[in-house]
């Protein structure tokens, strides 16, 4: 694939923003433009709800039948399909560029969406779904990676916190047009946002890193100027152009990675956040949120039921983009992990009620909603950003490409497990036992948080691979031996693979 003319691209860019006055940070803009990928991702993980209550409603929506198996199924296969699109983004997007490689991702998106609204057999949901879990599961990869780079550090944590906020809105943005508009127009609706943000990768700048990386420095010199609305960025050109002799200096094999303890310790914390946010049920919750609802009998519509919770999820997120960089990583794991437990273990005393003594369940019937909108917020706050965030600090520049597929591998691969095997689990233990379940795992996701994931707000990255050591202090060589500085953490931020 070619990549659109640089020049072209950033005169696009250059009329959007003095559209706008010139009021609004450069890289603000940039950063919402290339997170509408993130939306597009947002609509798929909410898509299952809406959708596995449309084919239960009406038998007659599709000229065939669906099972709960078949929901099962095409629900949670789109976990494997992510894992596989995370894989290669990292290549694709070093090969291509950012913005190019978002693109292409997006056909994915695109194809799965046809095979949705135009399926003539189940299998074809299943295959539909993987494509779109290949598309969303790279894009994941590629926009944190995109933000990273572009963004200033002081604005790394704020900016980086949009992806998250997005997907969310998507999520919002599924449930609520489910809740009205028949099947395809619903399925048709949640494609638009593949197509909005194709057009808006075309109007983005490429990344100054992979500009630099090819070889490219006065390209990488614009695509500065326009992120940084001034004309004196030498000394950060220079920054990165050393960062990248570095990384380009730096060749290791897996087993010499691996071999280093302070790097094994970097994955343990890493990979156990992402394996807690996956068994917080977190999902499941989204994913089948309208038949959780309908089990617990309350007066309230499900589908209203499921729109309050993505309205709060929603403020939640925005609550999380202010106070990321002034609460500890460390702190808000725990606060987050304690209400989820707390959370399900609501849920799971309800259902016990509902099993035993249906008339006092039935005076409580407004407790599952009001567990579901406190868990989601303590997710939003906690795990839900978070594990991203420390997977682009956590890792020294040796250890971060293999680091961030193992990392990003495991988190969709749980996914797919998490989710298709609840339902099993419903079965073998029923609702409260399933509730009850992720509630230990939430107690031991605040434990795995309060005793092994180091504290890492207002940290280099050389500071935090010092504090990984066991070391305190930084000594005056540390930044160059980690191979960063603060102003070139940006370039992990989040799912990296390059």
């Amino acid at each position: 694939m070619a990549l659109p003319d640089r020049n072209k691209k950033s005169k696009i860019f250059t009329l959007i923003y003095n559209i706008s006055g010139g009021a609004i940070n450069a890289q603000f803009i940039i950063t919402v433009i290339a997170a509408l990928g993130a939306i597009a991702t947002g609509t798929i993980l909410g898509w299952s709800s809406p959708a596995q209550s449309m084919f239960e409603s009406d038998e007659t929506l599709l000229s065939f039948t669906v099972t709960s198996k078949d929901t099962q199924t095409f629900s949670s296969v789109f976990g494997i399909g992510a894992a596989l699109g995370a894989l290669p983004a990292g290549y694709v997007s070093r090969t291509f560029g950012r913005p190019a490689s978002m693109m292409l991702f997006e056909g994915f998106l695109l194809v799965g969406w046809v095979m949705l609204v135009l399926p003539t057999s189940v299998w074809l949901l299943s295959v539909g779904r993987m494509m779109q879990g290949i598309g969303a599961g790279a894009l994941c990869a590629v926009i944190p990676s995109y933000v990273g780079e572009i963004a200033e550090p002081r604005m790394r944590g704020r900016l980086g916190t949009i992806f998250q906020l997005f997907i969310v809105i998507g999520i919002l943005y599924s449930y609520t047009s489910g809740a009205f508009m028949n099947y395809v127009p619903f399925c048709i609706a949640c494609g638009f946002w593949v197509i909005l943000h194709f057009v808006g990768a075309l109007t983005i700048p490429e990344s100054p890193y992979h500009l630099m990386n090819i070889n490219d420095p006065n390209g990488a010199a614009v695509s500065l100027q326009i992120l940084r609305d001034s004309s004196d960025t030498t000394e950060e050109l220079a920054s990165i152009k050393t960062f990248i002799e570095k990384q380009k200096s730096q060749n290791y094999t897996v087993m010499e990675v691996l071999s280093n303890k302070v790097n094994r310790k970097a994955l343990l914390i890493s990979i156990g956040c992402m394996f807690f946010q996956q068994m917080s049920g977190i999902n499941v919750v989204i994913f089948y949120m309208n038949d959780i609802f309908k089990s617990t009998g309350a007066n309230m519509s499900p589908n209203a039921c499921t729109i309050i919770v993505g309205v709060v999820q929603l403020i939640m997120t925005v609550v999380s983009f202010t106070i990321i960089d002034r609460g500890g990583r460390k702190a808000l794991l725990v606060i987050s992990a304690l209400l989820m437990a707390a959370c399900y273990a609501g849920l799971g005393g309800f259902f016990l009620i509902k099993t035993h003594s249906p008339e006092l369940a039935s005076t409580l019937s407004w407790l599952p909603l009001v567990c579901i909108a406190v868990y989601i917020s303590a997710f939003s706050i906690g795990y839900g950003p978070v594990p991203w965030i420390l997977m682009g600090e956590i890792y020294s520049s040796e250890v971060k490409p293999i680091g961030t597929s193992l990392t990003t591998c495991t988190n969709w691969t749980l996914v797919f497990v998490v989710t298709y095997v609840s339902t099993e689990l419903t079965r073998w233990l029923g609702q409260a036992g399933c509730f009850l379940t992720f509630s230990a795992f939430c107690l031991m996701g605040a434990a795995f948080a309060a005793i092994i994931v180091p504290e890492t707000k207002n940290k280099t990255l050389a500071d935090i691979q010092l504090k990984l050591v066991g070391k305190s202090k930084i000594p005056p060589a540390a930044v160059d031996v980690v191979g960063t500085t603060e102003h070139v953490a940006v370039e992990n931020m989040t799912t990296t693979f390059s």
